[in-house]
């Protein structure tokens, strides 16, 4: 926390490779990294930022749906190891046979 009371907000808008979950997350972590050195308390990345905005029909199977929760997955494990702040990560979650545009908040390992 900065003097006065304020955070540190930041948006960060990582290089991304559409459908590429492990690239995606590899990069989201290198901007919490950086956001921890420069003191950032809450990090918000893109709409759908582990599997790329534009995977159109490729949201629908299931390789893409368990690829965006392993990166998830690892996002919570290194993430907690990166950055003390709150993130919010966006990615498509499959329930009940639909599948959800949401944000995943994550903090300190924590979903």
């Amino acid at each position: 926390m900065l003097p006065h009371g304020f955070l540190r907000v930041a948006a960060a808008s990582p290089v991304l490779r559409v459908a590429d979950c492990a690239f995606n997350a590899e990069r989201i972590l290198a901007l919490m990294r950086q956001a921890e050195a420069d003191g950032v308390a809450v990090l918000v990345f893109p709409e759908l930022s582990l599997t790329g905005y534009t995977c159109a029909d490729l949201f629908q199977h299931s390789t893409l749906q368990r690829g965006a929760l392993d990166s998830l997955e690892h996002l919570l494990r290194a993430g907690a190891e990166v950055f003390s702040g709150v993130a919010f990560v966006g990615l498509p979650l499959a329930v009940d046979d639909q599948v959800f545009n949401c944000a995943a908040v994550l903090h300190r390992g924590r979903l």
